[in-house]
């Protein structure tokens, strides 16, 4: 999710000779759909990977897969990736903004459950509205987005009220799930502050470049040597990841962008939290109590109205 915001700020506007169309056809919303779909069954491919891979290793893995797509991506299009002078501080500083996040979300969704994750990690669109309205003069709250708000953090609330309530208890994972959000909202202002004059291949490319040093730095220091195993669970979950949701849905995405209205495709995954729910359900077995079926739905609204506004 956080190329999706990435890419609304800088692929937003269309190429010249396409104008982005307003309304969503049938086979946008399929297409959308789909990709709700697989961002949602992100945290459950997360949560079946970690079965086998300490949470830096993986992260490392599965983004060196993403790295290697994202530069064929500038390659294609033309687009240099050596940073200038002015540049580098901030590319850095993005990439050690994004190990932080990634390193949370991995951390988090091992201490509690991939629903959990699913639903919290999808907050961070609140964040960035919070933050927005102090630090972007153009971007205020309006009532619309502060209705936004209220739903999302009464379906938090009632998630973590779940906490109080279960003799099993995934209050700490929780909380680290949320503060990823957080990171992940503050990383995207920053982008959207230097995105204007600085390619998102580029910024993509090097968040990812120092994310994956740091991953693997993280690891050596952190985690147990060959401390993981191949199976074929694991080789599907790092594949999902890193090719399906890291390439082909962001490749899908930029496209989708190119055609359609950012505000409407942007509010339409207010899905995803839904979906992950659902696919933790399905795939994993997870509990579905009536606090998290709540807590989703909530959170679903609060996306659409924020976004739609």
């Amino acid at each position: 999710m956080d190329k999706v915001r990435l890419l609304q700020q800088a692929e937003g506007k269309p190429r010249a000779g396409v104008i982005p169309s307003e309304g969503l056809d049938l086979k946008a919303l399929g297409v959308l759909t789909a990709l709700a779909l697989f961002w949602g069954g992100n945290s459950v491919a997360m949560k079946i990977a970690l079965r086998y891979m300490e949470p830096f290793i993986l992260a490392g893995l599965r983004f060196t897969i993403s790295l290697a797509g994202v530069i064929a991506w500038a390659k294609l299009r033309g687009v240099g990736l050596r940073a200038r002078a002015d540049e580098l501080p901030h590319l850095i500083a993005l990439g050690v903004c994004f190990a932080a996040q990634i390193s949370t979300f991995n951390i988090g969704t091992d201490l509690s459950l991939a629903s959990r994750s699913s639903l919290f990690i999808n907050t961070h669109p609140f964040f960035v509205a919070i933050l927005a309205h102090f630090l972007i003069p153009t971007d205020r709250l309006r009532p619309v987005k502060v209705l936004g708000l209220a739903s999302a953090f009464l379906g938090v609330f009632l998630t973590l009220r779940e906490n109080l309530l279960s003799s099993t208890s995934y209050m700490r994972g929780d909380l680290i799930l949320i503060l990823s959000a957080l990171i992940l909202g503050v990383q995207s202002i920053y982008t959207k502050r230097i995105v204007q004059r600085v390619d998102p291949a580029k910024i993509l490319a090097w968040q990812m470049g120092v994310g994956v040093v740091l991953f693997y730095l993280l690891s050596l220091i952190f985690e147990e040597p060959g401390g993981w195993r191949v199976s074929g669970e694991l080789i599907l979950a790092v594949a999902y990841q890193g090719l399906l949701v890291g390439i082909f849905c962001f490749l899908i995405w930029v496209t989708l962008l190119r055609r359609y209205s950012a505000s409407k495709l942007s509010a339409f995954l207010f899905t995803t939290p839904i979906f992950g729910v659902m696919l933790s359900r399905l795939i994993l077995g997870e509990r579905l109590s009536l606090w998290l079926g709540a807590g989703a739905a909530l959170v679903g609204l609060g996306i659409y109205l924020v976004n739609r506004s």
